[in-house]
């Protein structure tokens, strides 16, 4: 995605579909929450809570998508490392971007470069973290503390 779209689909104003008590998917599955712009109801975005760990119990990752433009961020909060712009391994968690900027995703970075706060990493603060950096009003959702 060309970097312009990202910079506007990532700063629109978003908010969840319908109000919601907000659960994470339990080990080895995933859940989608519809998002929409506050600006234009036609687009619509997915968040992805992914726990589907192939070799890790413990994996969590956040994506969100446009339906129309693809994915925009991945949080990946347990996992492998992956490559820098630098060509460094930056361990989790770190950042996937989905524009021209960062190799369209394939680059990752450190989640410290997108927030000042330490690494996170508890599951409440991390998702919310996650959409607030997606722009994501989440007045209308119940989130619970673990």
């Amino acid at each position: 995605m060309d970097n312009t779209k990202y910079d506007m689909l990532l700063k629109i104003i978003k908010f969840f579909k319908k109000k919601t008590n907000f659960e994470f998917p339990d080990y080895g599955t995933q859940n989608f929450h519809d998002i929409v712009s506050k600006e234009d109801p036609d687009l619509i975005f997915k968040l992805l809570i992914n726990r589907k760990g192939h070799v890790r119990e413990n994996s969590l990752s956040y994506q969100m998508s446009s339906l129309k433009f693809g994915p925009i961020v991945r949080l990946d909060m347990t996992g492998p490392a992956h490559d820098s712009k630098d060509g460094f391994l930056i361990e989790t968690p770190h950042v996937h971007i989905f524009d021209e900027r960062h190799n369209n995703g394939r680059w990752a970075i450190p989640l410290s470069e997108i927030n000042d706060e330490k690494i996170i990493n508890v599951l409440h603060d991390s998702l919310i973290i996650f959409l607030l950096y997606n722009n994501v009003d989440t007045t209308n959702v119940n989130f619970p503390i673990i």
